[in-house]
């Protein structure tokens, strides 16, 4: 078995950051012509057509391919839910009802999330200076958003929301970040006895089924003659790299460094957002925030630290055989 270099994981791990930092900023095109459910569906049933099209390719050329354990069916149905299906309407629809910022920061809290819910049930040891580097992460990360709320104005945020709008959106913000933490968890173990294109295929056709009821109607009651080249350019991308690649990589890297490590990373997506956004909208960036930013980094390398030395991971590239696989669950 070949093993995989840290360095490696943390590379792959840099750029699904910097994808899904620099991908909202692109979406805000595309969201001027179609609807937000519309464009999720659209994504969804492109990406699924492609991961069964890679299946079966891989089929074709011999490789292992469309073979499930009975066993890892719940677990699948786990994974395809939470980190697509149910996931993608929580945070939608919840962005709906509260602020950007309540949004920003409440979805970023699942690195938090992931280390409750492994240290509850077993299934990786968290050091206690891992805790103290997640909440110093999640500190900056509330400093970094609070710092961009004066610039809300400027981008043309205009809106009176209701106490009991803002308590459900609230709610399901934090439910699609606990939804994205029990993802990464499930898939911790389905990493290790399925290759990423049978992952990506099998939790996808759950995920989009799961969307059809809302997708299907968004995309009948979509308006298509308002969508220009521009936007049609955007779809494939928003396909291959926020989705197929980029969800690739971090399963491939849960496998290898285990939830704990690789979650840390989803705290700079919000920081490296707002950079992007600077840059190519011209929207502010106080000087508080480059602070505040440095301090989501400090505190993910703490972490970051304290994972590395808390577990041994297994880093290596291959996929046990069908005939060596047990059913499992998500707790050991």
């Amino acid at each position: 078995m070949r093993r995989v270099h840290v360095h490696r994981i943390d590379v792959a791990l840099a750029f699904v950051v910097l994808i899904w930092g620099f991908s909202p900023t692109l979406f805000k095109f595309a969201l001027a012509e179609l609807q937000p459910l519309a464009f999720i569906f659209l994504r969804f049933v492109l990406l699924c057509l492609v991961a069964v099209a890679v299946l079966a390719w891989r089929g074709a050329s011999g490789r292992r391919a469309w073979r499930i354990a009975r066993g890892d069916v719940p677990l699948l149905i786990v994974s395809g839910l939470s980190g697509y299906g149910l996931y993608q309407l929580c945070y939608m629809i919840g962005l709906a009802h509260t602020t950007i910022f309540a949004s920003a920061l409440l979805v970023a809290t699942v690195p938090l999330w992931s280390a409750v819910i492994l240290a509850v049930r077993r299934i990786e040891p968290i050091a206690r200076l891992q805790w103290v580097g997640i909440l110093l992460s999640l500190v900056g990360v509330a400093w970094f958003l609070l710092g961009a709320r004066g610039s809300q104005t400027e981008l043309g945020v205009h809106r009176t929301l209701l106490v009991g709008d803002i308590l459900l959106g609230n709610a399901l913000s934090l439910g699609a970040a606990m939804l994205f933490a029990l993802y990464g968890i499930a898939n911790k173990r389905l990493g290790e006895r399925y290759s990423p294109p049978e992952l990506m295929c099998y939790t996808l056709i759950v995920g989009t089924l799961a969307l059809a009821p809302a997708g299907i109607p968004a995309l009948l009651g979509q308006n298509w003659s308002v969508v220009t080249w521009h936007t049609w350019l955007i779809v494939p991308y928003s396909v291959a790299f926020p989705l197929y690649i980029t969800y690739t990589l971090w399963n491939w890297a849960i496998a290898r460094r285990g939830v704990g490590y690789v979650t840390l990373y989803s705290y700079l997506v919000p920081v490296v957002g707002g950079i992007f956004g600077f840059l190519l909208l011209g929207e502010a960036l106080a000087p508080v925030q480059l602070v505040a930013g440095t301090v989501v980094l400090g505190g993910m390398l703490v972490a970051r630290r304290a994972a590395r030395g808390a577990s041994k991971p297994a880093l290596n590239d291959s996929v046990q055989p069908m005939d060596e696989r047990r059913a499992v669950g998500i707790s050991r």
